[in-house]
């Protein structure tokens, strides 16, 4: 569908969008989302949302701003009903819980996930989630890119004047999707029974939730689920990063599926030191979960806190750091790259959290 990297001193031309040079001179930091490839850091809640029930949903990089290569939803809401159970033939969706608690339905094994729980869904899956907390948030890193005509359709526009993060007293009616259903929307309503048996925050008790180890599976068409921190992860010694993935492309599939998502955990950045620089084939998106991470892109440098997004195309060099005790952030990309080379150069690890000392 898209085409990656045609190299002028120009332009960057990847498919039918057309990127200014990454020496071009652009404000990195943005209000509202680019409708073409750039650079950019989105503040947390800034982007302009939509309007679904009482929950709003934002798209911190869209279609437009990442090439097609993928679309980030982020939903914020409160407790509510679970909506209609569905599945997506041309979408791979995946849910990564920011606060409060969320019910993920897969077929027929359902989790509820709290903070940095996570969820998959390959296509024709069929799926549904609800929002279980008065103040909920997740998001939904999803490729290809594409889908976001899909809720365009069944929401309506929402003005904020106040930055909440959702309208909590006054909701809109359920949403009609009787117009944005089949091929064009890639949304196909399903009558089938939903597992509600949940224990312990699980259908399966023969696999571990918040008791033990999650193991990433080597498929990409089954929807797994991974427990924030129970899940595999890495140390890179010299940076003081745990690297803990949660989707590669061994389980989202190559092609226009391809997804790598991981956590990474910082320490803060040590008197003289020098944070490496970096290149990828890939565009990657940070968000950040904890702490305040610093990404340097077009010779400028942002201090990010909590919420905040900063999109980085292909081709764009970066450099990012911490200058507070702890920073954990949220990584996503199209295939392998940053979190792909920390895990190579790294070792596996058995904690969540850095070492105590400098190695």
């Amino acid at each position: 569908m898209f085409s990656f990297l045609r190299l002028s001193s120009r332009i960057v031309i990847l498919g039918q969008f057309l990127i200014p040079p990454s020496t071009a001179t652009y404000p990195l930091l943005v209000t509202d989302v680019p409708t073409f490839v750039r650079p950019y850091v989105l503040p947390y809640l800034t982007e302009p949302g939509v309007q679904l029930n009482d929950d709003i949903i934002r798209l911190p990089v869209t279609t437009n701003s990442s090439g097609g290569a993928f679309s980030l939803f982020r939903l914020n809401g409160q407790v509510n009903r679970a909506v209609p159970t569905h599945y997506h033939s041309r979408f791979y969706e995946s849910f990564f819980t920011i606060k409060g608690r969320v019910t993920l339905w897969a077929n027929q094994e359902a989790r509820e996930l709290g903070p940095h729980d996570f969820g998959s869904m390959p296509p024709f899956q069929n799926h549904s989630f609800r929002l279980n907390e008065p103040d909920s948030e997740f998001l939904a890193l999803i490729t290809p890119g594409g889908f976001e005509p899909f809720y365009l359709n069944v929401s309506a526009p929402w003005s904020n004047p106040s930055d909440a993060p959702f309208p909590p007293d006054r909701p809109f009616p359920p949403p009609n999707t009787e117009n944005a259903q089949g091929a064009i929307f890639d949304f196909y309503p399903v009558d089938y029974a939903l597992n509600n048996n949940l224990q312990n925050g699980t259908t399966n008790d023969s696999l571990h939730w918040h008791d033990g180890n999650n193991t990433l599976p080597h498929s990409a068409v089954n929807p797994y689920y991974i427990a924030s921190n129970w899940g595999p992860k890495y140390l890179h010694r010299s940076l003081g990063q745990v690297i803990a993935p949660i989707m590669t492309p061994d389980q989202s599939g190559k092609g226009n599926y391809s997804m790598s998502i991981s956590t990474v955990v910082t320490r803060r950045r040590r008197a003289g030191e020098i944070s490496a620089g970096h290149v990828f084939d890939r565009p990657q998106v940070f968000v950040v979960l904890e702490g305040l991470l610093s990404i340097e892109m077009l010779g400028q440098c942002v201090h990010m806190s909590t919420g905040d997004v900063a999109f980085v195309p292909t081709g764009t060099a970066f450099r990012y750091w911490s200058e507070v005790a702890f920073t954990k952030f949220y990584l996503g990309s199209n295939g392998k790259a940053l979190g792909a080379k920390l895990i190579e150069e790294g070792e596996e690890w058995a904690y969540a959290v850095f070492p105590s000392y400098f190695s």
